[in-house]
């Protein structure tokens, strides 16, 4: 998931206005979902290689919370 959710966020910046807000409203929805199957990581600032993304500071049991 955290890969998937990387290159999200790099087609997001790169997209034009209209469907970047059309992709950005289904991203959002996929994004609650994986964050009430989550717990947030007290460590992650030391574990992670991109800490400053929210999706890496997330703690998923096994199929990473799905």
């Amino acid at each position: 998931m955290r890969h998937a959710r990387d290159v999200l966020e790099l087609v997001l910046r790169r997209l034009p206005d209209r469907p970047r807000v059309e992709l950005g409203h289904r991203v959002a929805f996929l994004d609650a979902g994986y964050l009430r199957r989550t717990l947030p990581d007290p460590f992650a600032r030391h574990r992670q290689w991109r800490s400053d993304l929210w999706w890496r500071r997330r703690l998923a049991d096994g199929e990473e919370g799905g």
